[in-house]
């Protein structure tokens, strides 16, 4: 039996006494003030986690509440738990402030290494079990995101949708073996005198591309170089890994909350971060080599996406839209990486 003395204070009662405790090896506790005693078996209490020096305190069901200063008597109480060596170790490294940097070094290493190695890894798989119905939710609300910033509305114009529906088809025929077929490929074509010549992919399989984009290529084989690569934002999804990298601390929640079906959510509360959400400098190379590869084995040649590029930044309008859509890498490392690339073909 383990005893120790200690102070009383009964429930809505700022009066103490003096008191003994009584602990037994079936964890009881008799507590007795004088004369009187109670017997509490172990569902009827709890002892608080030690706070450095300060008093030990017990709390019973009844909101009796005993405080003593014997912090050996509590450690062996401590001991005929099953829990207590967990306890006794946060104790020991909460009363070493060493131990209690190193373990701040670390949660804040663990963090680091999390959304930099751990969440773009989560991102992709994640983005892949993501339903295509959710993918297009998402993407037609994207899309209205980019009406709203203003003049920006379908195109009437049957030669620019003549022109951009064929190098469309060309593109797709080329990756006709590996493309996802989950994906649900579609062009639409805009007027806008805002955002000037651009293209772009929404997670669904939805390119979007301007009439100003049409009339600044100079060939087809140029249309369908950049339709390549906004398929292989689609086939990556890119966008999608983006947005929930972005939304990194959403999706923690989410899983610690044990709802990866929030997920679904974001289609409604998040529609502006489908378009918003900036791809990263590797997912523009890789969607870069993806296009070029392709065009390499067509017979087509990257070097068809080469002069693109060079008129689309030649031509970029000092916009801040068009530079928000156009979050890529400078022009001269994507030259040199597609030079690289055919050097290697």
């Amino acid at each position: 039996m383990i005893e120790f003395k200690g102070i009383l204070y009964r429930s809505g009662s700022s009066h103490a006494f003096d008191a003994l405790a009584q602990v037994s090896e079936r964890r009881s506790i008799n507590l007795a003030v004088g004369k009187d005693s109670k017997q509490y078996s172990i569902i009827e209490y709890k002892i608080e986690p030690r706070l450095g020096k300060a008093n030990r305190v017990i709390r019973f069901a009844d909101g009796v509440r005993f405080e003593t200063g014997d912090h050996e008597a509590i450690a062996s109480v401590e001991a005929l738990f099953p829990s207590s060596r967990i306890l006794r170790f946060v104790d020991w490294m909460e009363s070493r402030w060493p131990v209690a940097l190193g373990s701040l070094v670390g949660v804040v290493v663990f963090v680091f290494a999390f959304f930099e190695y751990g969440m773009p890894l989560m991102a992709k798989y994640v983005a892949f079990e993501v339903p295509q119905s959710v993918r297009r939710t998402l993407s037609e609300n994207g899309l209205k995101t980019i009406e709203r910033y203003g003049s920006f509305e379908e195109s009437y114009s049957m030669r620019m949708h003549e022109l951009g529906e064929a190098a469309f088809e060309r593109a797709l025929d080329l990756v006709a073996d590996s493309k996802n077929p989950e994906f649900y490929y579609e062009l639409r074509i805009y007027a806008s005198s805002a955002i000037g010549p651009n293209a772009f992919a929404l997670p669904s399989g939805l390119v979007v591309v301007t009439e100003a984009f049409i009339e600044l290529c100079e060939n087809e084989e140029q249309m369908v170089a950049v339709f390549l690569h906004e398929i292989a934002h689609v086939e990556q999804q890119h966008g999608l890994r983006s947005l929930i990298q972005d939304t990194g601390v959403f999706l923690m929640l989410s899983m610690v909350l044990g709802d990866l079906s929030s997920l679904g959510g974001l289609a409604a509360s998040l529609p502006a971060l489908a378009v918003e959400s900036r791809y990263s400098q590797n997912f523009e190379m890789e969607a870069d080599l993806y296009a070029g590869r392709t065009l390499e084995a067509s017979g087509i040649g990257a070097e068809a996406l080469k002069e693109i590029l060079i008129l689309l930044h030649s031509d970029l309008p000092d916009i801040d839209l068009v530079q928000f859509l156009g979050s890529h890498p400078g022009l001269e490392e994507r030259l040199k990486a597609l030079d690289f690339l055919m050097e290697e073909e």
